[in-house]
Formats: C-alpha cells, structure tokens, sequence
C-alpha cells in the first residue's frame, strides 16, 4: 500500500547552508527500495506557512522576497487537519541546486515561514483518478513523514530517534498502530524527506516514508 497517496502529504542543521551546497534528495525509500522522485525543479520553491498566518499576511510577506517573480500568480493551498498552508512559488528566474538550497536557507530564517523546500520535474498533471489538473505540475512534500514500528508495544527505538534528530510526534494511527505520523521543523536535523529516509536507514522501522503532494503551477 502506498502511504504517500494515502497521506496527502531542516534547517539541514543549527548552522546556515554555506554558499556552494547542494541538498536536494531524488529518492525516497518504498519497499526495501530507493523510489526515484524526479529531477530538481529549478525555478519553483514550495513554502509552508502556520495556518494561524492569514493569507494577507502570507501574501505581503511574498511581496517583500526579490527572488521571487512578482508576476506569478501563485495559489495557498490548505489541507484538512494539516497544520501548515503550503505555496508553490516561481523564482525570478532558474537557479542551480546550490543556489535554490541558499534561498531556502534564507527563506528558513523569516518567522512566518514553517518550512521551505525543493520541487521535483513531474511528466503528467492529472490527479489520482486520472482529470488534469493544469498545464504544469510540481511534486513537493510537507513536513510531515511516516514511520511504521515493528512492535507498537516498544517504541524505545522511535522515542530514541524523535529526540536525537529534534523531529516531532504528531500521533499514532487510530486504526494502524504500527503507524506514527512525525514531524521535521526548521530546528531538525534535515527536512521531512531527508529525516524520512534516515528513520529508514538505521534499520529500527519496518517503514519510513514522507508525504508527496502534486501541485498545479500553470
């Protein structure tokens, strides 16, 4: 079962990204094995905003950002139960990987933004049964993952890693109980898809995967 489809949906670390750095994953991890996410978007952002910040103020801050196209007429987006209202923005013009990964560390410093991260290539537009949806998509991803436990009666592992890489737990499935829903913020040790695929990489959780969104953008 895919959990990115169910789930409609760090700062790397305490210091600023150096000049020069490249960030951005392609992969995320489905059944044992690297899933390939795309080639880099490289003149789109997608900025998570707290859902207490009114769209007029998420719109006046956007206006004061001079690496954006001030001409772009980009949507909020917000999600039910989801903490954050997510917005795809157009750069002012392409940029390498490194320089998308210095705007997103600048982005990361103004208050109102929750989070900001890289967008990927995507060959269609439709949604999940199939209508179009726009003339050009995005695929991003939230801050939040998903990690499934072997045993939901020990979780000394899952408590050990929430801690060490400063994430969140957000909740445990009511219906899935080896399910928990984490999240990563700008003071974790990576954002959602590269704590994701940590959690997986130590070996302590059957399952680790972040929460895929596709975005029209044109």
């Amino acid at each position: 079962m895919t959990f990115a489809l169910l789930f409609t949906s760090c700062r790397k670390d305490d210091d600023i990204t150096p000049q020069g750095s490249c960030d951005f994953i392609d992969f995320k991890y489905y059944n044992g094995a690297q899933d390939n996410l795309g080639e880099l978007r490289n003149n789109y952002i997608l900025v998570g905003v707290d859902t207490t910040y009114s769209d007029i103020q998420i719109q006046s801050f956007i206006s004061t950002v001079n690496q954006l196209d001030q001409n772009y007429a980009y949507t909020i987006h917000t999600t039910a139960q989801y903490k954050f209202k997510e917005i795809p923005l157009r750069l002012k013009s392409s940029k390498t990987c490194e320089e998308i990964t210095q705007i997103i560390s600048e982005f990361e410093q103004n208050t109102i933004v929750s989070y900001a991260h890289y967008t990927m290539k995507i060959d269609n537009c439709q949604n999940l049964i199939w209508e179009e949806i726009g003339n050009l998509c995005i695929n991003s991803y939230g801050s939040n993952f998903y990690v499934k436990v072997f045993d939901e009666n020990n979780l000394t592992g899952l408590n050990q890693k929430i801690t060490e890489t400063n994430t969140e737990l957000v909740e445990q499935n009511e219906f899935m109980p080896k399910w928990f829903e984490l999240r990563a913020t700008k003071n974790s040790n990576g954002d959602a898809l590269k704590m994701a695929n940590y959690f997986y990489e130590t070996g302590l959780f059957e399952h680790s995967e972040p929460r895929i969104s596709k975005y029209p953008v044109e």
